[in-house]
């Protein structure tokens, strides 16, 4: 499922006053394995929310106690038009054995940004069916942005979506380290077209350094459109069944 959401993240890298898409992600034999809604709103305060609701579906939710995660961001949109985080919250919730019980876990996290002290304050609740764990501590590390506004932002940081030299972003959400995201061309652009049946699209790969299923570094590779929407992405050659692959649909 992890995979599932870095993928439907960087799908959605654009910026907009109003915009909602629909994604879905399919994984070698298995077909799809998951769908989320997304959608980003600025109101006339220039204050933001992004947000991406993310499920799996068919044999995925099964195996994975019917797993969901909502991802929002939150904050200001500065006269640039770049997306400026107050928080980023990330809920997970699934069914699992607790104490033999077949019970709702649901683990809540809310990353806090002070810009001006350059910190990160984290709150943590998790709910094991009635019982309730509560904690607050400062984060690892501090980053500008989250990983929902870092690609939201892309578009603004490099306008003419072409990568030429590899480049690195710092977002909390992706390495656990100090969130480093590495973004690269591709050596063969036309080759990969041709391999995963792409359109024209700006191609690239990004590297979000931490483990997704058997990939160490977590390496996905993008097409994405004039609009900064991404319409395809996959995470190359995963266990021993193929591609997970994700795909505009709406």
């Amino acid at each position: 499922m992890r995979a599932i959401i870095f993928i439907f993240i960087f799908l959605t890298s654009s910026f907009a006053l109003d915009l909602s898409a629909t994604y879905k992600v399919s994984f070698g034999i298995f077909g799809e394995i998951g769908i989320a809604k997304t959608s980003l709103h600025v109101d006339a305060k220039k204050r933001y929310k992004v947000s991406i609701h993310a499920l799996t579906t068919g044999l995925a939710n099964f195996l994975s106690g019917q797993r969901e995660e909502w991802h929002v961001s939150v904050g200001s949109v500065t006269k640039d038009g770049v997306l400026v985080p107050d928080y980023y919250q990330k809920i997970v919730q699934r069914y699992s054995n607790y104490d033999g019980d077949y019970v709702l876990k649901k683990d809540i996290r809310k990353y806090i940004f002070d810009h001006k002290l350059k910190t990160l304050r984290v709150q943590k609740t998790i709910f094991r069916g009635k019982k309730k764990e509560y904690s607050q501590y400062e984060g690892d590390y501090y980053a500008p942005n989250d990983l929902l506004s870092l690609f939201f932002n892309f578009k603004n940081m490099l306008p003419s979506l072409e990568v030429k030299t590899p480049s690195k972003f710092y977002a909390v959400g992706a390495n656990k380290k100090d969130g480093r995201i590495d973004v690269e061309p591709l050596k063969n652009p036309e080759q990969i077209r041709k391999e995963f049946d792409w359109d024209e699209g700006h191609t690239m790969k990004v590297t979000i350094n931490q483990k997704i299923f058997a990939s160490k570094r977590g390496e996905l590779l993008l097409n994405l459109g004039d609009d900064g929407l991404c319409k395809q992405a996959v995470l190359k050659d995963v266990l021993l069944f193929g591609d997970i692959r994700g795909k505009r649909i709406d």
